[in-house]
């Protein structure tokens, strides 16, 4: 037995051991080669419905289950992720803990661009990607919430093993692994903003959010586009996670991290599908106010700016997928952002957005949008396509995300370019759905 294969075994035996059911349907396998770690596999056809495995919430690892809750009182004070990552630090290399078994099979490498080097950084020029690493605002969150609490306390934390590097692996975990629970509740934390607004709205169903925790054995089950048939299920004593369809024997079990676009599974999860059918591109606003706004005066595009963001129409930006179409929200900011003065002032008056008509002025903008979204790239389509089979890795991944996002900025230029032109007439205002608008990333 490798010791790949016995640190699966001692996990699995831990799982048991504290209270997990596991179905004998089920087995580990070694996924290494397809560059897919640790999966689960079907040693016998399963049934829709079938529980793969039950948890007992004991053996999930948060703020709530780890020991530092009693030993550090500022733990519930931080934001967001931040609790259960100070946990992880602190829990991950003690011999003595209870997640030891757990911890043995998590990786400590990381394919995700936040660990990259700049050379492979560069590939990603062009992509949704780079403004998202977030690796400086990660940076600050370390020194600025969980270092002081690890030099306050020298008898939990060594400062040279509890580092900002430790605080990287732990966070990607998270980031990857990590589940929310709505059975369990903690206060939410807010900021000044969200306790300003509270004040001034009575309902109070916000004052509580699910909490974050690691879940041992669900994240051993990889995710592929298209392939999910397993899915966790909340209960209000247990996790379980349950056959959303037949498997049969010999097929991998597959949860799923969402319908994500190859720039999000990269940046979060390290990895890309090359076919995948919920790929997208978002066109940031700033780049439609520079192309409609050129040369206007500028306390004029700030109240357009101001009064298309009251109307819900501009946002921090449009997404375009692979129906390659406009969003409807993008013509009508064009056709506001492009208007005179007199035309600007009539719709504020009216307070209502214009219809979303391809004219001749909007087709022209956004075709110039999408060639502009398209020169942020330092390469072709066509030079990318011809690279991918001579590189590897990181390098290859991020070839497939900006080769997928020029696919789709490439075609929805092309369906703009043949799409007629509507009648030549400043459309009449009109409401404009604010629940239409996509969701972006």
């Amino acid at each position: 037995m490798t010791t790949f294969e016995e640190k699966g075994k001692a996990f699995w035996d831990w799982l048991v051991a504290n209270g997990a059911t596991i179905s004998d349907k089920i087995a580990f396998k070694d996924y290494r080669s397809e560059n897919s770690g640790r999966g689960v596999i079907a040693t016998q056809d399963i049934k829709e419905g079938d529980v793969l495995f039950s948890l007992p919430r004991s053996i999930l690892l948060s703020q709530v289950t780890s020991s530092l809750k009693d030993k550090v009182s500022e733990l519930s004070e931080l934001p967001g992720w931040a609790p259960l990552i100070l946990c992880m630090m602190y829990e991950i290399d003690k011999p003595e803990s209870f997640w030891k078994p757990y911890f043995d099979v998590l990786p400590r490498e990381f394919s995700t661009p936040m660990f990259w080097n700049q050379d492979d950084l560069k590939e990603l020029e062009g992509t949704d990607i780079v403004s998202k690493i977030g690796k400086k605002d990660s940076d600050d969150l370390f020194h600025n919430e969980l270092e002081p609490i690890i030099k306050k306390h020298p008898e939990l934390f060594d400062e040279k093993k509890h580092n900002l590097e430790l605080f990287h692996i732990c966070g990607s975990l998270v980031m990857a692994y990590s589940f929310l629970d709505e059975m369990q509740k903690l206060p939410k934390k807010k900021t000044q903003e969200e306790e300003q607004e509270d004040e001034e709205d009575d309902d109070d169903d916000d004052d509580e959010e699910g909490l974050i925790t690691m879940v041992p054995m669900a994240d051993m089950l990889n995710h592929k586009a298209g392939f999910n048939n397993a899915r966790l299920f909340h209960e209000p004593d247990c996790l379980q996670m349950k056959a959303i369809k037949n498997i049969k024997e010999g097929e991998q079990i597959y949860n799923t991290y969402g319908d994500l676009c190859n720039a999000d599974l990269l940046r979060k999860y390290g990895f890309v599908d090359e076919k995948n059918d919920f790929d997208l591109v978002e066109l940031d606003g700033l780049l439609v106010v520079d192309v409609c706004c050129e040369g206007q005066d500028e306390a004029l595009k700030e109240k357009k700016i101001e009064f298309l963001m009251e109307e819900g129409a501009l946002d921090e930006c449009f997404v375009i997928d692979k129906e390659y179409e406009i969003p409807p929200e993008l013509i009508v900011s064009v056709h506001v952002l492009c208007s005179t003065k007199d035309e600007f002032k009539m719709m504020e008056e009216k307070q209502k957005l214009p219809k979303p008509k391809l004219t001749k002025e909007a087709k022209e903008k956004i075709e110039t949008i999408l060639k502009k979204r398209l020169e942020r790239y330092p390469t072709s389509l066509e030079d990318d396509e011809l690279m991918l089979t001579q590189v590897k890795d990181n390098k290859k991944n991020a070839l497939i995300v900006r080769i997928g996002e020029k696919k789709i900025i490439k075609e929805t230029l092309a369906n703009v370019e043949k799409t007629p032109i509507a009648v030549e007439k400043r459309p009449a205002p009109q409401k404009v759905d604010k629940q239409s608008k996509k969701q972006k990333k």
